[in-house]
């Protein structure tokens, strides 16, 4: 009986991560029919609201495409483009089509490439909806690469800077809006997503696993290069999402440009593991961060913020970096703080450079009035419940 009940248990949960999508994309779907088959009721209900479905199988399943590219090539914008499982070596340009990619389980669903170019991202977007999918770009080179794309050319860009997993940024943005959801982000080498945002323009990510293992943190995102004023209509929201950062000390590096452009932050239910370290030459002195330095959290834990933070000294912080990106390291939600020894290591209060897992980088590196010292980012009241506690709405209000 108890292995009936837990068969019974696992089919539950499989169903409803597959349902929670079927009824983003179509709110009349019925769960009897979604549980017979997907691919059926996608195709009904499509053809009822004057839109394709087309199919990609990587086992040559009779009737489909063998290429997401291929079938893309073929979509008009609002179609749907319906995943089989399989591992799909591409890296994927949809910024000029608006499409539906509905992959049939998120973790046998997988399109992946070598991102260690920086033109050569997994996925190129500017608008569309991106369901039960795993995105995964991953490193066949040893080799380090910058990540501070601040100084790129276009003659050095793939010399020097590695690719996103996710890329967003093109002027078809504007007016349009970009939703992940149930979907992998998996990254070996750069930023989890790269965002360069448009007016009147808005991404979420619902239920996703981010998970960066590179030289790089989950997100890089910036607001609009041209001044658009104070009235401008951009928002990015992450809700019930998972992140994991275990290549970089900076998880989120949020870089304003104008102090006129306002981007409208949501963080609701965003459970992070991620380190910071006492080897401070990890941190750029230029971080106009106006939040509460981890070392002081450590101190003064009922003074600062919430945030879960855990002391590791007993290994290099390679050696427990390369354990975090291994999975062979439990951890907890929060900061995992490694210490190292070093000879001839300063005191604390002699070193300059802020201890965080946040960079603001703003113009001239001076903080703002926005979230947490930006100049163009501000948090939504909608901002609950993250075990980051700065990106909870109460602590920066």
């Amino acid at each position: 009986m108890k292995e009936l009940r837990a068969l019974n248990i696992i089919k539950i949960a499989v169903f409803t991560a597959l349902l929670i999508p079927l009824l983003i994309l179509f709110p009349s779907v019925n769960a009897s029919a979604a549980e017979a088959d997907p691919f059926s009721v996608i195709s009904s209900f499509a053809s009822a609201n004057g839109k394709n479905v087309l199919a990609v199988s990587a086992d040559a399943i009779p009737g489909t495409y063998s290429t997401i590219t291929e079938a893309a090539y073929y979509a008009g914008d609002g179609d749907i483009i319906y995943i089989y499982p399989g591992e799909y070596e591409e890296s994927l340009d949809l910024r000029a089509k608006n499409l539906i990619l509905f992959g049939q389980d998120r973790d046998t669903c997988i399109i992946k490439y070598e991102t260690s170019r920086y033109t050569s991202p997994v996925l190129n977007a500017s608008a569309g909806t991106f369901s039960n999918l795993t995105f995964y770009g991953y490193m066949i080179s040893s080799s380090e690469l910058s990540s501070d794309v601040t100084g790129m050319t276009p003659e050095t860009v793939d010399d020097n800077f590695s690719g996103y997993v996710i890329h967003i940024d093109d002027d078809n943005e504007y007016g349009r809006s970009l939703v992940f959801n149930n979907c992998n982000i998996i990254s070996e080498n750069n930023n989890c997503v790269g965002l360069g945002f448009r007016d009147h323009f808005s991404v979420s990510f619902e239920n996703c696993l981010l998970r960066s293992v590179g030289n790089a943190g989950i997100l890089y995102v910036h607001d609009p290069e041209e001044l658009i004023g104070p009235k401008s209509d951009m928002k990015l929201a992450f809700r019930n999402c998972i992140w994991e950062n275990f290549g970089y000390p900076y998880v989120i590096c949020a870089k304003s440009i104008h102090t006129t452009n306002r981007v409208e932050l949501t963080f609701q239910n965003v459970t992070t593991y991620c380190y910071a370290s006492n080897l401070t030459e990890l941190y750029s002195p230029g971080n106009a961060f106006s939040g509460f330095d981890v070392r002081l959290q450590l101190q003064l834990p009922q003074v600062f913020a919430n945030t879960p933070i855990t002391l590791r000294a007993d290994k290099k912080v390679s050696e427990y970096l390369k354990e975090f990106r291994g999975q062979t390291l439990s951890m907890k939600p929060g900061i995992c703080f490694l210490t190292e020894k070093r000879k001839n290591e300063k005191a604390p209060d002699e070193l300059p450079k802020i201890v965080t897992v946040y960079y603001i980088n703003n113009a001239y590196d001076l903080p703002g009035d926005g979230w947490i010292g930006s100049n163009a980012f501000y948090l939504t009241e909608e901002c609950s419940g993250n075990t980051l506690d700065e990106m909870n709405y109460h602590i920066n209000n």
